[in-house]
């Protein structure tokens, strides 16, 4: 039981380090999440009048 409850904790440090590291990065740089979120460009209509 002892192994387990360890497990857990180290795991959660794990977690909780990498949503403070993500979370400092983007306060500084600002853009993690725009990677993440983007939208992928759609080629469309515009290409095709030139």
């Amino acid at each position: 039981m002892q192994l387990i409850i360890t497990a857990m904790a180290v795991t959660a440090g794990m977690v909780f380090s990498l949503a403070i590291a993500l979370l400092v990065e983007e306060l500084i740089f600002g853009k993690v999440f725009r990677i993440f979120f983007a939208r992928p460009a759609i080629a469309g209509k515009d290409q095709g009048k030139r």
